[in-house]
């Protein structure tokens, strides 16, 4: 074998080694992510599952009939403004 055909052949491996250890490191991430929004996941599929039962539905269109639908838009800002108030607040709780 000529020296440039070895110096290929160990440039090869250095870099099959560099991807196998990149891959491992990729993995890793790629578990923490998966266990890190695990939690998000379930409760997105159990919010999913309450807001689409019958009753639950049934019960949103009752209150939105009860309240009328100005005082039901008026009730829908005012709970968006509050979310929006508690999401700064948490923002800033952050920080400190």
């Amino acid at each position: 074998m000529s020296a440039r055909e070895q110096e290929l052949a160990e440039r090869y491996e250095t870099l099959r080694l560099r991807c196998v250890f990149q891959r491992r490191a990729i993995g890793a991430e790629v578990q923490n992510i998966q266990t890190r929004f695990g939690s998000v996941d379930r409760l997105a599929v159990m919010t999913r599952s309450t807001l689409l039962q019958p009753r639950v539905l049934l019960a949103g269109i009752v209150a939105l009939l009860a309240f009328g639908r100005l005082r039901g838009l008026n009730t829908i800002g005012r709970a968006f403004l509050l979310m929006a108030a508690a999401r700064r607040l948490w923002r800033m709780a952050k920080l400190l």
